[in-house]
């Protein structure tokens, strides 16, 4: 919780920085959870997979919408003292690379909470910053963990998200008037597919309709809840 806190004063900082307003709201009506499931679809079907969202989506008449992001991981210790030894948490900076003339977002994404959900539900923050803030993170002590590309396509029914994309490893540093994408590798022969939502933490009747929405998607792919326990710290 500490950690959490601690975070959460950092991301203050940044909005200070930017000079975003911030009015104060009611604890119950902050949008700062999100309820998700998680799968994947081999790159052959992925055709077949968007066939059928479009139909279950809104806008079916029109093309899903596309999106090419390079993210960077960070790793931020507690300082604090009142954590264990190795008591840290994990920052993530995106930037759309399709559309340079937009801000960089910062994301935190907090642990599961326990409890009979239909949908992982964990705490998100999700902020847009200024181009530098991977220098800013860096002064705060942060250390880059791992970096990575994903390009794929978002669709939207209501308000629950879906994102259908592929990952890729960026094998080195882009040279300076290379092409773009030269030095990049694909993780897996797979395209991730995730269902999400942003809701309050009052609001958990929208789990419901975005475990419908994943089991219209069967047998093509299955959305299931992720057993972080099992996944390391940094894929979290």
């Amino acid at each position: 919780m500490r950690i959490c806190m601690f975070l959460i004063k950092i991301y203050y900082r940044i909005i200070a920085r930017s000079g975003t307003n911030i009015k104060p709201c009611q604890k119950d009506y902050v949008i700062d959870q999100n309820f998700h499931v998680l799968g994947s679809v081999l790159d052959t079907a992925v055709s077949v997979l968007l066939d059928r969202l479009r139909g279950l989506c809104d806008n079916a008449d029109l093309l899903p919408e596309t999106f090419h992001d390079h993210e960077v991981v960070f790793t931020l210790k507690d300082f604090s003292g009142t954590g264990s030894s190795g008591s840290g948490e994990i920052l993530r900076a995106r930037r759309a690379i399709d559309h340079p003339e937009l801000p960089w977002y910062l994301r935190y994404v907090g642990f599961p909470e326990t409890g009979n959900y239909p949908a992982i539900l964990r705490k998100c923050l999700d902020v847009s910053v200024s181009n530098n803030v991977c220098e800013f993170l860096k002064e705060l002590g942060a250390k880059v963990d791992h970096e990575f590309v994903t390009k794929g396509y978002i669709l939207k029914k209501g308000r629950i998200k879906v994102t259908v994309f592929k990952m890729f490893k960026i094998t080195q540093p882009q040279q300076p008037g290379s092409k773009e994408g030269n030095n990049l590798e694909p993780v897996s022969v797979s395209h991730l597919v995730e269902l999400s939502v942003l809701t309050t933490k009052t609001d958990t009747a929208v789990a419901d309709d975005l475990r419908t929405l994943a089991d219209h998607l069967k047998p093509l792919v299955h959305l299931e809840k992720i057993d972080y326990r099992r996944v390391p710290m940094n894929y979290r």
